[in-house]
């Protein structure tokens, strides 16, 4: 009796292929789309896969978008491109840095007040100036001066953009925007080299800034205290260049200069101010 055309094609098929029948370069090229961690539950399943899972192909792209700017290292090392990537990885989570990137930047000779880095942008204030410096993975570096301030800066914050009114599309998201305080009674907001808004409202020189915004909300304020002995909340959702309208409360209970204030970080309307005369002043549950 003859084989029905259905046994016939069951008869020729070839065998399943497996994961393990392509070749190792096959293999690795695939392999290069995972993440680590399905790289290491590779590397687990058997020691032809743990082989594949280990070239230097992988973990080429692996080291390449973890530290682009560090590609060119790989060359001079004999153990792998896998073991530089471990090696690199444990040495930063130990804080070890054996080449750290160094420039050089001739400034004036008045001291310096304030510094704060915003990614490779290394922010300093010396009197009323303040120098943005922008290092690139080289060591050189390019500076921008700002200088709008009449008097000597008291304090400088950074706040994430989408934080303020010049927050335009999802583009700028990882963006930050410079808050200064100064001596000369204003408060400014800078933004790609230039003042975009000034604050004013103080009697006198404003001492310190909110080191977080109040407000659960999106319309989120600013705190600012002052040798007036005050304590001024600013709305940054003001467009107004001049910061016309911004200033939404004033708070009264020091007798001296604010010196020091801290938002709550398990409630962002909490905010506490001590001032010259040791007095603790918590102000509690402002409502935005």
């Amino acid at each position: 009796m003859a084989p029905s055309p259905s046994e016939s094609t069951d008869l020729a098929s070839p065998p399943p292929s497996k994961i393990t029948d392509l070749n190792e370069d096959s293999l690795s090229h695939c392999a290069s789309y995972l993440s680590l961690q399905d790289i290491s539950n590779l590397a687990m399943t058997c020691k032809f896969l743990k082989r594949v899972s280990y070239s230097d192909s992988i973990w080429q792209r692996c080291f390449s978008e973890r530290w682009p700017n560090e590609v060119a290292r790989i060359s001079s090392t004999s153990s792998g491109v896998r073991d530089a990537y471990l090696a690199r990885h444990a040495s930063m989570h130990q804080f070890k840095f054996v080449d750290p990137l160094s420039a050089d930047l001739y400034t004036n000779a008045k001291p310096f007040d304030h510094i704060i880095l915003d990614k490779n942008d290394v922010i300093f204030s010396q009197g009323s100036s303040i120098q943005s410096v922008k290092i690139d993975s080289n060591g050189e570096d390019s500076v921008v001066t700002l200088s709008d301030h009449n008097a000597r800066i008291t304090c400088m914050r950074l706040f994430p953009i989408y934080e303020t009114s010049l927050y335009r599309s999802q583009s700028q998201i990882k963006e930050n925007v410079l808050i200064t305080s100064s001596c000369d009674h204003s408060i400014r907001l800078w933004w790609k080299g230039s003042c975009q808004r000034c604050f004013r409202g103080h009697n006198g020189p404003v001492s310190t800034l909110s080191d977080k915004l109040l407000g659960d909300s999106s319309a989120k304020l600013l705190a600012s205290g002052g040798e007036d002995g005050t304590v001024r909340l600013w709305s940054l959702s003001s467009s107004a260049k001049r910061g016309q309208h911004a200033l939404k409360a004033t708070f009264y209970g020091h007798e001296k200069p604010i010196k020091l204030m801290s938002v709550a970080g398990h409630k962002a309307s909490l905010l506490v101010t001590i001032s010259k005369d040791s007095k603790l002043v918590p102000l509690l549950e402002l409502w935005i």
